[in-house]
């Protein structure tokens, strides 16, 4: 089941493209960072796939650390010459040091001022959850470049119902945001929580940024009205940036 549907109004709206539920359409080179956990790496691959279908080359890179590219270009050092003639042939370059275990890293904040100038569209990895559905950010997290224009936060629907220890990501930070033990389940109202707080997916926001929550893995019907159940609880407190997503990933779910 693939599936993009957003909040935006009292009824859902089912989109074709993650691109038009995320309004990007309206950035001609956005410069989108993602932060949270439970399939940053699927969200990423997704709007890679369809700028290349529209014939747009966009720029994949990292703050932190992220997974080696398995299709595309991979730029493994910061080597701008080689850069543009990647771009010319208008598919995902993949932009980062190769780490032995199969992540690359961020090349310096440097490289993302020059490909600023460039004029096409940059998605930031700015957070890692170690395969983890929930997060609460630490101390010196997320990474977030403050030239970002659109920041989406990911929480996957499977962390509903499983307890803290086993579902977050620093699973004591979490029950400590919370109020809660770590052996205590995890329930939409945190998913709610977490998403609208300054030290949760907001951290880091300047006000400028344009703010969308997503909520992957709604793969059955039971996760489908857990993601309805969570925007519900986001509209009320008047945010409806909401897209619920399912099968991005294919048969694979991509892990952070």
């Amino acid at each position: 089941m693939n599936m993009i549907r957003s909040y935006r109004s009292s009824r859902p709206i089912e989109n074709e493209s993650l691109k038009s539920a995320l309004l990007l359409d309206g950035f001609s080179a956005p410069i989108i960072s993602i932060v949270g956990a439970g399939g940053k790496t699927t969200i990423i691959r997704q709007l890679a796939r369809e700028y290349e279908a529209e014939g747009q080359p966009v720029i994949v890179t990292t703050t932190t650390h992220m997974w080696q590219p398995d299709d595309g270009f991979y730029l493994s050092s910061p080597d701008l010459e080689l850069l543009y003639r990647m771009l010319k042939h208008k598919r995902p370059v993949w932009a980062g040091y190769p780490e032995p275990d199969g992540k690359m890293s961020a090349f310096p904040t440097a490289f993302l001022e020059a490909v600023r100038m460039l004029a096409v569209p940059v998605i930031i990895e700015a957070d890692g959850a170690k395969g983890q559905p929930l997060k609460v950010p630490g101390a010196h997290e997320p990474v977030l470049w403050g030239k970002t224009m659109v920041l989406l936060g990911v929480a996957g629907l499977d962390a509903v119902g499983g307890r803290i220890r086993e579902v977050c990501h620093r699973p004591e930070e979490a029950a400590a945001f919370l109020g809660k033990d770590m052996d205590d389940r995890l329930e939409c109202e945190d998913i709610a929580a977490i998403g609208l707080s300054d030290m949760g997916m907001k951290k880091s926001m300047d006000p400028f940024m344009k703010f969308h929550i997503i909520l992957n893995k709604a793969d059955n019907a039971e996760r489908i009205r857990m993601g309805e159940r969570v925007a519900g609880l986001f509209a009320e407190k008047g945010f409806y940036n909401v897209v619920l997503t399912a099968g991005l990933g294919g048969t694979y779910e991509c892990t952070d």
